[in-house]
């Protein structure tokens, strides 16, 4: 990598990692689901140059919106804001790695070898380890809530798949202006005091929300976008499994989360299960590109 790409790589890791901390700042100041509409929101008017229909698959875009954005951090968000520490959801949102490779088997006909077995049985290993830690979950609610919504992330990445010809900041553009309506919708029904919240949260409020959206979604998915563009994902799978070990190391260390024998050891299992995971398909991806040049 050039140094300069390289420098952009740990930028995005950083930026990434540290968004665990400020999401869960952002859930304490105002309500959570709210909190995620004002990210999108941000988002939405930033990219509005991209906001432009895509002929033929508008179906799959709304989906993939509604997964990736509402459902998905809709429901992380609001079991962020049920436990009171960030650490442990660092590691629960990690689920959706082996909840992909179960649904691209299912829905993609891929094969699943040995490594990726264990990979899969590692981290559902370390998910069930954490969930069996009270101080890490105040109530198993906060956990179910994070493994759920990691899984419909997980169902936009099957999504995505299959979208053709369009530009990464489109897919963003339309994940935002569908996610943050639907996301206000849900919560003028189930939050209140949300215009007082966010005022008193002043300055620090609208960081968090600034953050959130034009950090981790501009800048750190812009930005690894751009990098997956000219890099093997051979070359970017140590920069995308990174954010959530950061995420949880920020965490304990800016916080003061607890660090218990059942968080250390189910997150190194978690993180460990998704590293094969990950470094697996990489290998698997490097493959295919090295049969296909040779053919």
């Amino acid at each position: 990598m050039t140094v300069r790409h390289f420098a952009l790589a740990v930028l995005v890791t950083l930026v990434w990692g540290f968004n665990v901390v400020v999401t869960k700042w952002g859930v304490d100041m105002m309500p959570p689901v709210f909190f995620a509409g004002m990210r999108f929101f941000i988002v939405a008017i930033l990219l509005v140059p991209f906001l432009k229909p895509v002929k033929g698959q508008m179906r799959r875009v709304v989906a993939i919106g509604l997964t990736s954005g509402a459902l998905h951090f809709g429901l992380i968000l609001v079991g962020y804001s049920l436990t009171a520490h960030a650490a442990p959801v660092a590691v629960a949102i990690q689920f959706n790695i082996p909840f992909m490779v179960l649904l691209a088997v299912i829905f993609l006909g891929e094969k699943v070898g040995p490594w990726r077995i264990a990979g899969m049985t590692v981290a559902f290993g370390g998910i069930l380890l954490l969930g069996f830690d009270p101080v890490a979950f105040d109530t198993p609610v906060a956990l179910i809530l994070c493994c759920v919504g990691s899984c419909f992330f997980a169902v936009s990445v099957i999504l995505m798949r299959g979208l053709k010809g369009v530009h990464p900041m489109q897919v963003q553009a339309w994940i935002a202006a569908v996610s943050f309506p639907a996301l206000f919708a849900v919560s003028a029904v189930t939050e209140s005091g949300q215009i007082p919240h966010l005022l008193a949260s002043g300055w620090e409020g609208a960081a968090a929300v600034a953050y959130t959206g034009i950090g981790a979604s501009i800048i750190g998915h812009g930005g690894m976008f751009y990098l997956l563009q000219r890099y093997p994902v051979t070359t970017m799978v140590p920069f995308m499994i990174a954010p959530p070990m950061l995420g949880m190391f920020f965490s304990i260390w800016i916080n003061g989360d607890p660090v218990t024998t059942k968080l250390a050891i189910g997150g190194l299992m978690t993180f460990s299960g998704v590293a094969i995971i990950q470094i697996r398909e990489a290998l698997k991806a490097r493959a295919m590109r090295t049969m296909g040049s040779t053919t």
